[in-house]
């Protein structure tokens, strides 16, 4: 329910306001909106381009697109909200975030828009008699969704039929096919719809340069790989049909080789909440998932990606479109037989269920490029000109010229793929595998525990788990064999003494120290573990504990040993530290 306008202050008009609801759009309604709005305006003569939003998804894509008029003073932009979409969450915090114009709803005529921009085919559209563009929010018509209306299946992307006769209604399409498709489903709009290409692909390529620079904003090493899972939404997407896939991949793929990203559609997590989507990937995200935010860094975590798990939604066609290696590991009922996504399911390999972690490094190892291009030719046309000819379009139904050198190369006014900012937890729980080969060399590799899903070590594999004193699951800390102190704990003399008292199932602790990692081990002998490059505890005392045990001889006051963990090859040297064993009936 609307409530009424907010009183004229000592300041203002004693017209009357145009209602408004509490929140974001009350801040720039009276100002924009209703008869005395051009007594507020400093750009009176700008033409206004109304933003429609109805979902999070919809509103995202819209401003991708309204960067084409970046720096014109000539346009002036507002958005609507349309909240009566089931994924309506989150969307107002969204423009609120961003600091949009919103006005109400029930406003959006009164603001005599020169032109309506939307990304969502579900808005109503008939009372508007200026040029309106249907963005699409995905790769075209990939998919059937349920249509509350009719209670039947309808083309996702598709506006409803009631506007399929309106002439001042244009989809933008990525590629003719696309035409040719909503021909065969008699939907006349096909005539008025115009193909500029995909603007989001283009920025995916462009930004394949800042690769090195978003690796290292995610924590992803040189030597380390990254396995981007994408998921549509529904039960038929990668999430919906195998929800505890991120963890597995998270247990199988060795930490010190791998690192795991998720790009979760936004109707996920809006449908719902937030909250929601993180507390079922809890376990994934303490074993150090990377979790993509809805509005932003799906895009950089693509181009950082070396391998994408993915289903039917267009995520996964971006990630073939930037070659890289594609595994299938859902494809729902609801897929479109011969569009983009039903071809690439024909080149994708499927992810089954046991061995991921050799599916993934086939995948990689064996990937041939432009191996889904038949795919991608009925996505993409007029590549790294998407930019260019959407801005073409809209100043063209502006009836205005572009700015001067606008978007020369398609990408020039757009904004760069933005950096991801990940839900992350770093992993504090680990499952170690140690080996010691024929030619001395101490293999090691560790698995994030709090997954429950590690696999078994080799044959001959000695296996132990280590945790750090912050890890916050008490079963792992209470079954540990060596417990370690964070790198940044600080000095504490009598620590590796009192974590031993109080863990009285561990077999060692271990702390950095100036120089190394010292160990203390149950029996009260202590070594000093240095190893170049220098090294964090857990890895550390996992040398000394598989020497140990698989009974390498430790000789003199150093013993050097090679080291193997991941693709990194290092030195370590084994030294026993002279020392009293403490008194463990007495607390230090």
């Amino acid at each position: 329910m609307t409530p009424p306008a907010t009183p004229a202050g000592p300041d203002q008009s004693r017209g009357t306001a145009p209602s408004a609801p509490a929140g974001a759009a009350a801040r720039y309604a009276r100002a924009n909106c209703g008869p005395e709005a051009h007594r507020w305006q400093t750009f009176p003569d700008a033409t206004v381009v109304l933003a429609l939003a109805r979902t999070f998804t919809s509103a995202v894509r819209v401003l991708e697109a309204l960067a084409v008029f970046r720096g014109d003073t000539r346009v002036r932009v507002l958005f609507a909200f349309d909240g009566t979409s089931a994924f309506n969450a989150g969307t107002e915090a969204l423009l609120e975030g961003v600091e949009a114009g919103l006005i109400p709803w029930s406003e959006r005529l009164s603001v005599e828009p020169g032109l309506v921009v939307t990304a969502t085919e579900n808005a109503d559209l008939d009372s508007f008699a200026c040029p309106v563009v249907v963005l699409p929010h995905g790769i075209g018509f990939q998919k059937y969704v349920p249509d509350h209306r009719t209670h039947e299946v309808r083309l996702s992307g598709v506006p409803r039929p009631e506007f399929h006769h309106a002439d001042n209604i244009h989809l933008v399409l990525s590629h003719p096919a696309q035409r040719e498709q909503l021909r065969a489903a008699r939907v006349p709009l096909a005539e008025h719809a115009q193909v500029v290409g995909d603007p989001a692909h283009d920025r995916l390529v462009s930004g394949a340069r800042l690769r090195d620079h978003y690796r290292s904003h995610l924590g992803v090493g040189p030597d380390q790989r990254l396995v981007v899972a994408t998921s549509t939404w529904g039960p038929g997407g990668l999430l919906g049909s195998r929800p505890r896939l991120p963890g597995a991949l998270l247990g199988a793929l060795p930490h010190d080789d791998y690192r795991v990203a998720a790009v979760v559609h936004p109707n996920v997590w809006f449908a719902h909440s937030p909250w929601q989507v993180r507390h079922m990937l809890a376990d994934a995200l303490d074993a150090g998932l990377l979790l993509m935010p809805p509005e932003a860094g799906w895009g950089a975590a693509l181009v950082a990606a070396d391998c994408v798990i993915g289903d039917h939604g267009s995520v996964t066609l971006y990630g073939a479109a930037l070659d890289h290696p594609v595994l299938l590991g859902a494809l729902g009922e609801e897929s479109v037989p011969g569009t983009a996504v039903a071809e690439l399911a024909r080149t994708a390999p499927w992810l089954g269920g046991e061995g991921l972690r050799a599916q993934v490094e086939r995948a990689i190892d064996t990937h041939v490029p432009g191996r889904h291009r038949r795919a991608l030719d009925l996505a993409f046309a007029h590549k790294g000109q998407g930019g260019h000819r959407l801005t073409s379009l809209l100043y063209r139904l502006l009836e205005l010229d572009p700015p001067e050198g606008a978007d020369v190369d398609g990408t020039g006014r757009a904004l760069p793929v933005p950096e991801p900012d990940p839900s992350s937890h770093p992993p504090r729980a680990f499952e170690v595998h140690g080996t010691v080969e024929v030619s001395d060399e101490v293999v090691i590799e560790r698995f994030p525990a709090a997954t429950r899903a590690v696999p078994s070590p080799p044959r001959g594999g000695i296996r132990h788990l280590a945790v750090y004193e912050t890890e916050r699951r008490h079963g792992l800390v209470s079954a540990a064999s060596v417990i370690c102190r964070a790198s940044d704990g600080g000095r504490d003399e009598g620590w590796l003494e009192r974590a031993l008292e109080r863990h009285a199932g561990a077999f060692a602790s271990a702390a950095p120290v100036s120089g190394g990692t010292l160990v203390l081990l149950r029996d009260g002998r202590r070594f000093l573990v240095r190893t170049d490059p220098e090294t964090e505890p857990v890895l550390a005392a996992a040398v000394l504990y598989t020497a140990l045990r698989a009974r390498v001889r430790i000789d003199g006051p150093d013993t050097g040993l090679k080291v193997r963990s991941g693709a990194r090859r290092w030195a370590c040297v084994l030294t026993p530290v002279e020392g009293v064993p403490p008194d463990r009936g007495a607390r230090p």
